[in-house]
């Protein structure tokens, strides 16, 4: 027999944890799942502090992932880890897991997105090996030898401002013709000669094993070796959405599409944060989308409205993120 919820929160990063809190002080049934064995999503690999909740100044993101999960635990949510879904019927409002299936009448997607790679010889998920943000990690270990990273975006220039304070020489690639992050990070990384840029560039390879010895880089010139003892990718983010692909709206690279009220093309499904199309990619506007996507659960439990919308099939306004 399926356990009943009015919603079922797959993801239990900053979203899924700050749905759960308010589907609970709205006297909903409720339960996040997470695949990992703690809660809190991205949040346990951030270790600077989050400047953007007001209210939360805390100095990593573990520790504002240990607030979350007390207050829902004072409301008396329920929770679960190492629960790996495998697999969500947005239409049924279904979440299955290895011999258990959720019900729900609602499912709020939070589950994020991941780094991208860059798919090539040498690269794998460790430090040294395309790992990101990896500076204050791992940075020490590679204090006083050559580095590379790969990106043109905010991250990557924090990456290569912060590893040029450790190590003699930073080379930063980046495969478009101009910077993509803010000011400030731009000039910084102008100010700073152990940093050597190079536009419209290419990494194609990591060299050595099982050290990293060097790197491929193909270039306006063509392909040329670069020592390095460490490459760190910062190339974006791809969502963690195939649990829902093919049933929902998504945009070109997976994001789900989602309205101004954080529903999706589905009538039963909600999704929040990093894994939504024209996310912000900051801890507040996943809470905030979290507590407005409840709100609007809440108010169309109230109203009765699902059985209608159901039998009248999905309507769906895009929220235009450019206005």
């Amino acid at each position: 027999m399926d356990a009943q919820f009015d919603l079922v929160i797959v993801g239990a990063g900053p979203g899924g944890l700050a749905a759960a809190i308010a589907a609970r002080a709205l006297r909903l049934r409720a339960v996040v799942l997470d695949a990992g064995p703690r809660l809190g999503g991205q949040l346990l690999a951030n270790d600077t502090p989050i400047l953007d909740c007001p209210g939360l100044d805390v100095a990593t993101g573990s520790e504002l992932a240990v607030r979350l999960q007390r207050h829902l635990e004072r409301l008396g949510g329920e929770v679960r880890v190492d629960a790996r879904v495998e697999r969500i019927d947005v239409d049924a409002g279904v979440v299955e897991l290895a011999g258990e299936r959720l019900s729900g009448t609602a499912v709020l997607l939070a589950t994020g997105a991941t780094r991208r790679r860059l798919g090539v010889p040498g690269e794998a998920d460790v430090p040294g090996r395309g790992l990101s943000p990896a500076a204050r990690r791992f940075g020490p270990a590679f204090a006083g030898r050559p580095v590379v990273v790969v990106g043109g975006g905010d991250v990557a220039l924090e990456e290569a401002a912060l590893l040029s304070r450790l190590c003699p020489r930073v080379t930063l690639v980046h495969r478009g013709q101009k910077l993509r992050a803010r000011p400030d990070f731009r000039a910084a990384i102008a100010a700073e000669p152990r940093i050597d840029l190079h536009f419209e560039t290419r990494l194609v390879a990591i060299l050595g094993d099982p050290d990293v010895e060097g790197v491929v880089l193909a270039g306006p010139d063509g392909e040329r070796q670069v020592e390095a003892a460490a490459v760190v990718v910062c190339v974006g983010m791809a969502p963690c959405s195939g649990l829902v692909l093919g049933q929902v709206d998504t945009d070109d690279a997976g994001f789900v599409q989602v309205d101004a009220r954080q529903r999706t093309s589905a009538p039963r499904l909600y999704a929040v944060g990093d894994v939504c199309a024209g996310a912000w990619w900051t801890v507040s506007a996943a809470i905030g989308q979290a507590g407005i996507a409840v709100k609007d659960l809440e108010r169309r439990l109230a109203a009765d409205e699902f059985a209608a919308l159901l039998a009248s099939g999905p309507t769906f306004a895009p929220v235009s993120w450019a206005t």
